[in-house]
């Protein structure tokens, strides 16, 4: 029998830290393309698939082939539709959210503590070689782009230090409809709730809110205080070393302008222009990206924030007050944050 390693239809589903070993799943083209989130929900039926022990996937070289490229976000931000539209150029494959680059990157921020389950060698070492399996995609398609979980942005640095050729999207959202589009939705809310932690500790290393202990925040706070560092951490990287391979997205600006905003993606991505045709009418617009049997497009989102602006304006309120009061104490983050 071929080894999952050998086999560009298995896909890395899951890793498990603690047993050492990494779950391959066979999913084909129609099923990648289907797939919002690449967990759990994924899974087929009569699902074929093997674990792998860990130490196999590391001593196994990474496949020269190019880098996939990838989208990373903010949250609750559109990055599913914006994927979903990157589907319209037939030579895509589109990765949504592979459950073990989440699992990496919660174990990263502990790579030097005694008890992190991987060294940091090691962790370099299967984030290029997870990396290097999905950006294998299925022929007829030459080229992975992967979507990110928002709770990954902490690898954007490896990733582009890692993977020269790699190209990212940083995709997020101004501050007020980011906090009514969280707030009208718990889960929401939680999600964003548990990346805080993290950014808390990216804003810190940056020397931003460094007396701020997140106990100390209230929901709405923790959110707002999450698309703060993701603004900082976005904007840090589309000025640093590896500048000339980020974009810099709104989400806002593309329902206002989706064909010129779409242009930008194909030019940064090196896309034919021939796409943009079929990407402006996508019947992805008018769906829910993570469930495309519902209807739901730019009218209804207006319609949902306006209600949610409505109902929990004090909270956004909150958020925003959080945000300029930390804005007056490091007015360097200004052209950050607009």
């Amino acid at each position: 029998m071929t080894s999952p390693l050998d086999d560009p239809g298995f896909l890395p589903f899951k890793l498990d830290l603690v047993g050492r070993r990494v779950l391959f799943l066979r999913l084909d083209a129609a099923q990648r393309r289907e797939a919002a989130f690449l967990d759990d929900r994924a899974l087929p039926a009569n699902a074929d698939g093997a674990w792998v022990p860990l130490d196999t996937v590391l001593a196994r070289d990474a496949a020269a082939v190019p880098s996939a490229d990838a989208i990373f976000h903010i949250g609750h931000c559109g990055s599913t539709l914006l994927s979903r539209l990157l589907d319209s150029w037939p030579q895509l494959q589109g990765l949504r959210e592979p459950l073990p680059l989440r699992t990496l990157a919660e174990a990263w921020p502990g790579l030097d503590e005694l008890q992190s389950r991987l060294s940091p060698a090691q962790a370099a070492q299967l984030l290029r070689a997870l990396w290097s399996r999905w950006s294998q995609p299925l022929p007829p398609q030459t080229r992975s782009v992967v979507k990110a979980t928002s709770s990954c942005n902490g690898l954007i640095a490896p990733l582009l230090q890692s993977q020269p050729t790699m190209r990212a999207v940083l995709l997020d959202m101004p501050l007020r409809p980011y906090l009514a589009t969280l707030l009208k939705s718990p889960a929401s809310v939680h999600d964003a709730a548990s990346a805080a932690g993290e950014r808390l500790r990216d804003l810190h290393t940056r020397g931003v809110a460094d007396g701020t202990a997140l106990h100390a925040l209230s929901l709405p706070q923790q959110c707002a205080m999450g698309w703060l560092a993701e603004r900082v951490r976005f904007s840090a990287t589309a000025r640093g070393e590896h500048a000339a391979r980020v974009l810099h997205m709104d989400f806002d600006a593309l329902l206002a302008q989706p064909r010129e905003q779409l242009q930008r993606l194909a030019e940064h991505f090196d896309l034919d222009a021939a796409g943009l045709d079929t990407a402006t009418a996508s019947p992805a617009w008018g769906r829910y990206s993570k469930a495309q049997a519902h209807g739901y497009g730019r009218d209804d989102r207006a319609h949902d924030l306006a209600l949610a602006m409505e109902r929990h304006g004090a909270q956004i309120a909150e958020g925003e007050a959080w945000v300029e009061a930390v804005m007056r104490r490091h007015p360097q983050l200004a052209d950050m944050t607009t």
